[in-house]
């Protein structure tokens, strides 16, 4: 049944369009489907609100984007004017930063492009139908009952109390609503419907309001017969008799569960982290402001704890990216367990990383012992679907003012401070210092220099024998690249190494020294000494590129070197990052004729069922085993293995790091026959390699010597 307009009751509708086809083919919607509807026209924004000024339309329907002044701009503006006024918004936009906004201004209803006529219709009736009622509540109660018809009809849930707040009418769209019947609901006040999710602060200032003469608007959330919960946009108004005493109060409320799921959706979309459920870096970032602001008004301490976990990226390569996910969540969970207040943040900035606020502090020992906290909870296995697991963390700890006054500076320092909590090893944490920031220009100045250094030719190459000492001969050189900086002058391999890791210079630099330790011994052979091996290590960023293989090829055709002549060493951790990868990739290299060594062997994760798979000639004992081996029975006990275990394979074996005549003695004596060492030689560069080669007599070789040493 059509809900009767009271005669006094003349809608005016005002269209905000830019597009003068849309706004005319809209036009002609309303005019044939509201014929009793008095219609205005504005082209945009700024128009609009003129209009509005001028005529205060009960319903607005405007387009989101447009010139001079956009929907959004307009709406603002309106709703200062008049809270009640009814808008519609049209957009061909569903940015989640648009509806946020959108919502907060208070616009009624939304309409997507391209129009849907009975969607546009729909909302449009129901603007009406809020406009009519609103008008409505005002009137005195004589008019109430002449509308009572139209009351039971009504899409909008109402209810009618007398003065002390008993229910004695309900209509049917209520009981739909709540599941109460006008039997059960009669006698009883509305707190029946109350689910304890209202603050009590506003049903005390909605009685105050009402009770006063005044009407209120705002939103409950309630509670149904059937004890599930639902969202109603309220009115509520008093009733007056001709005296103007207050006689009843009357309550109109739509259901609005589906927008406010809507809005929360879009919200959680906005602020919070898909997978872990925490926040996000946008919502942080507003915490943040809000708590720095907090701490400079009250003279109070603040800190920044930035983390992430140890082998991540090791771990979703190697295990997969679900197990990376569900790790992910699992130490989202330990982390929140370790920040109990309830104004504590941890917030998921991406990938790996985490990030906590901690504001309203007495003491930076407080951020310390949080930190502690986390780490002695990271210490615990993590049992997650199928697997379980022990990863670390190290946290970098920033405090506001001393470390900041910004958001920026803090997240960069506390950041700053973890990756000098990583340099000291796992499971730390570390303040920060204003000495990093000169570390760090440091670094910056040192990666420029790094990425110049290659085109520029600064880098060289340095050679290490690998000697058998049975025969007493060098088998193989070892290339190792050093890198002559035109100021500061050669800088150790160990700091330049990572660096070129982490900028991702250690690829094509890798190809340089691949290609000069190439030529280098082809250069030896055409000088008529005798063939021998060169090596080059290979980092694992370096082994599992697509084209590794194809480029290796290329570089000893154009270089004419036999491929028999070149080793190459790879650490035993490249098979944590693709197993199968890594095996098709040595077994391509092996068809060449390429001999392959694992290099620092003992010291990674290797199982001994892959070790059997590869094609491998070599293992090579990392020299932290043999530094200790006539001291330390486990270092001794460590190469035994190794030894034992290569003769089994029928691989050969290598120690490195031979300083001494002691540690010489006890590898011979476990049948080791192939040693490097500055017992030996140290690198040397390959012009004192060439003066080596053609000496006859090699001092540092002599067996003989140092066996009767």
């Amino acid at each position: 049944m059509q809900f009767t307009i009271a005669k006094s009751f003349a809608p005016t509708l005002l269209l905000v369009e830019d597009d003068r086809s849309t706004r005319e083919l809209i036009a002609l919607v309303i005019s044939s489907r509201f014929p009793g509807i008095k219609l205005i026209t504005a082209v945009n924004g700024a128009n609009g609100l003129e209009l509005y000024k001028r005529h205060l339309p009960e319903i607005v329907l405007s387009d989101m984007k447009m010139p001079i002044m956009d929907g959004i701009t307009m709406a603002k503006e309106i709703k200062q004017l008049s809270r009640e006024a009814k808008i519609i918004i049209i957009s061909a936009q569903t940015d989640a930063r648009l509806l946020l906004e959108a919502i907060d201004i208070g616009i009624s209803h939304y309409v997507l492009k391209p129009i849907n006529q009975e969607k546009l219709q729909a909302v449009i009736e129901e603007c009406l139908e809020c406009s009519r009622l609103e008008q409505q509540l005002r009137e005195q109660e004589v008019f109430i009952r002449r509308l009572s018809r139209a009351v039971e009809q009504s899409p909008v849930s109402i209810m009618i109390t007398d003065t002390s707040g008993k229910i004695e009418y309900v209509n049917p769209r209520f009981t739909r609503l709540t599941g109460y019947s006008l039997q059960e609901a009669a006698g009883n006040k509305p707190s029946m419907l109350k689910s304890g999710q209202s603050p009590d602060n506003d049903y005390r200032r909605l009685w105050e309001i009402i009770s006063s003469g005044g009407e209120w608007w705002g939103e409950f959330h309630n509670r149904k017969k059937d004890g599930t919960y639902y969202w109603v946009l309220t009115s509520i108004s008093p009733i007056t008799d001709g005296d103007n005493h207050i006689t009843h109060f009357i309550a109109f409320q739509e259901d609005i569960t589906e927008r406010k799921q809507a809005e929360d959706t879009i919200k959680q979309m906005a602020y919070y982290d898909a997978l872990t459920g925490l926040p996000n870096r946008q919502l942080f970032n507003e915490l943040m402001h809000l708590a720095l602001a907090q701490a400079q008004r009250h003279g109070r301490l603040l800190a920044i704890l930035f983390l992430d976990l140890d082998r991540f990226k090791v771990i979703n390569d190697t295990l997969g990216h679900g197990v990376g996910d569900e790790l992910l969540k699992a130490a989202a969970l330990r982390l929140r367990e370790c920040c109990r207040r309830d104004i504590d943040t941890v917030a998921r900035r991406g990938g790996d990383e985490f990030i906590i606020l901690l504001p309203d502090l007495d003491s930076v020992q407080e951020a310390v012992r949080v930190a502690q906290k986390i780490i002695v909870s990271f210490n615990r296995l993590f049992t997650l679907p199928d697997i379980e697991l022990f990863v670390s963390t190290c946290i970098g700890i920033s405090i506001y003012p001393d470390d900041g006054k910004d958001a920026e500076t803090l997240i960069k320092n506390a950041d700053m401070a973890m990756y000098r909590a990583k340099e000291q090893g796992r499971n730390r944490y570390h303040l920060y210092t204003s000495s990093m920031d000169e570390q760090a220009l440091q670094r910056l100045t040192m990666e420029n220099d790094l990425r110049r250094a290659l085109q520029n030719g600064e880098f060289l190459l340095y050679y290490q024998p690998k000697i058998n000492i049975t025969s007493g001969r060098i088998v193989c050189f070892e290339a190792l690249v050093r890198w002559q900086h035109p100021e500061i002058g050669l800088v150790s391999p160990n700091q330049f190494i990572p660096l070129a890791e982490d900028i991702g210079l250690i690829v094509p630099l890798g190809q340089w020294v691949l290609r000069a330790a190439c030529r280098q011994n082809k250069s030896w052979q055409e000088m008529n000494y005798p063939p021998m091996r060169v090596a080059v290590n290979f980092s694992p960023k370096q082994f599992l590129q697509p084209m590794m293989v194809n480029m290796v090829e290329q570089v000893l055709a154009e270089e004419d070197m036999d491929p028999r002549w070149l080793e190459m060493e790879v650490t035993e951790n490249v098979m944590l990052q693709n197993v199968d990868k890594t095996i098709d990739t040595l077994n391509r290299l092996n068809k060449l004729g390429i001999h392959i060594s694992i290099d620092d062997f003992g010291t990674g994760y290797s199982s001994l069922s892959y070790i059997k798979k590869l094609p491998i000639q070599t293992l090579k004992i990392d020299q932290s085993f043999v530094s200790d081996i006539d001291t330390n029975k486990d270092d001794a006990a460590i190469a035994t293995a190794v030894i034992n275990m290569a003769r089994s394979l029928r691989l050969n074996v290598i120690a490195e790091g031979v300083e001494t005549v002691e540690q010489l003695k006890m590898l011979s004596d476990l049948d080791c026959q192939e040693m490097q060492g500055y017992l030996f030689s140290k690198p040397v560069s390959a012009e004192e390699v060439t003066h080596l080669l053609k000496s006859t007599e090699w001092p540092y070789l002599a067996m003989g010597h140092l066996h009767s040493t």
